[in-house]
C-alpha cells in the first residue's frame, strides 16, 4: 500500500478534492485508492475515530480496506475506523444497505452496490443506519390546524427565507443547527463560513418558498430546508422536492413544530405542482423519522455507516 500526501507533485483532481476535504493521506494499491482522515474527526464512545472515504475500490478490495484500517489504528491510534465517510457527517458518507431500485435523487450519496460486501469482508460491521422515503403529495394530508393554532399562541411566526438577506438568514440557520444538532450521532461542528458559502453557491437552485424559517421575537427557533430534485427535472419525471434538513429548538412549547413545518413546506410544494416529497437521509433513531411516519412516508432506500473497532491502542 502506497501513501500519497498533499505535497506530492502528481495529484489528480480526485486526490486534490479529498485533500481539500481534510484527508490526511490517500492510500493506493494499483487501481485501488481511498482517502484516510485522522484529524478533526468525530469521537465515538470516547474513542478516537479514523475514517475511510472517497473510495475507488472493486469487489476484491477487502484486503486493501483492512490495510487502510490497520494503518489508521497503528499510526494514528484510531480505535474505531468508520467508512465510507469523508472525514465527518457534513461530507459524503454512508453506503447503500437496501434499495427498491429507484433512481438517485439530487445530492444523494450512492456508492456502488459492491461496497457493502467489500466493507463486510474487510471486517467492518454496521454502526448506524439511515433511510430515505417518499411522500405522495397528491394524497389527502392530515389536518394540522389545532397544532398550528397552539403554536401561534406561543408567538411564533413562519416565513420563507428572504433572497434579499439570504446570507444573514443562512447565518441564523447555521447558528440554530449548532444547537439543534449538537447531540446528533457523530456530530462535528463546521465552520460557519464553509456552511454559508456552500449554500450561497447553490442559491440559484433553491426556491425561497420551500425554505421556511420560524421566528419568535426575531430569533430563529426552527427551520425546514427543502429544494427541488433537479435529477427528476432533467429526467422528465414527476416533480419532487427534497426535505433535506429540519431543525427545531428543543423546547417543550415548540413541540410539534417540526411536523407543522414539514406539512407547510409540502403544502406549498403541492401548490407549485410537485407530486412527491423525498424525506432524505434520515438517521433511524432521529425524531425526523417519526415525523415522516405521520405523513405515511414509504422507505425506498436504506443506508449504513460501517465500522471496524480495535480493542487496544497499537
Amino acid at each position: 500500500m502506497k501513501l500519497i500526501t498533499p505535497t506530492d507533485h502528481q495529484l489528480n483532481d480526485h486526490h486534490r478534492d479529498l485533500f481539500q476535504q481534510g484527508a490526511g493521506v490517500i492510500a493506493t494499491d494499483g487501481d485501488l485508492s481511498a482517502g484516510l482522515w485522522f484529524d478533526h474527526t468525530p469521537e465515538y464512545q470516547g474513542r478516537k475515530i479514523g475514517t475511510i472515504g472517497g473510495c475507488e475500490i472493486n469487489e476484491a478490495a477487502a484486503g486493501f480496506l483492512s490495510d487502510c484500517a490497520d494503518y489508521l489504528h497503528r499510526e494514528h491510534q484510531c480505535q474505531t475506523v468508520v467508512g465510507p465517510m469523508n472525514g465527518n457527517t457534513w461530507q459524503q458518507h454512508r453506503l447503500v444497505l437496501d434499495s427498491n431500485g429507484r433512481d438517485p435523487f439530487f445530492m444523494e450519496p450512492i456508492e456502488p452496490a459492491h461496497f457493502l460486501e467489500t466493507f463486510r469482508a474487510a471486517g467492518f460491521e454496521e454502526l448506524s443506519s439511515y433511510s430515505s422515503s417518499s411522500v405522495d403529495l397528491t394524497a389527502t394530508a392530515r389536518d394540522f390546524a389545532s397544532l398550528e393554532k397552539r403554536l401561534q399562541a406561543a408567538s411564533v411566526t413562519i416565513r420563507p427565507i428572504d433572497p434579499a438577506k439570504f446570507e444573514s438568514d443562512l447565518g441564523a440557520i447555521f447558528d440554530l443547527s449548532l444547537i439543534s444538532f449538537a447531540n446528533n450521532f457523530l456530530y462535528t461542528p463546521l465552520k460557519k463560513s464553509s456552511f454559508v458559502g456552500k449554500y450561497m453557491s447553490a442559491q440559484d437552485h433553491i426556491d425561497p418558498d420551500l425554505v421556511l424559517l420560524v421566528e419568535r421575537d426575531d430569533d430563529l427557533v426552527g427551520f425546514v430546508f427543502c429544494m427541488p430534485d433537479l435529477f427528476a427535472v432533467k429526467q422528465g419525471k414527476p416533480p419532487a422536492i427534497i426535505v433535506k434538513t429540519l431543525a427545531v429548538l428543543p423546547e417543550r412549547n415548540l413541540s410539534g413544530l417540526g411536523s407543522l413545518l414539514v406539512f407547510k413546506a409540502q403544502a406549498i410544494a403541492k401548490s407549485k405542482g410537485y407530486t412527491e416529497a423525498i424525506h432524505a437521509l434520515q438517521y433511524q433513531s432521529n425524531s425526523s423519522r417519526r415525523i415522516s411516519d405521520r405523513f405515511d412516508a414509504k422507505i425506498f432506500r436504506q443506508y449504513a455507516l460501517m465500522a471496524k473497532t480495535f480493542t487496544q491502542i497499537s
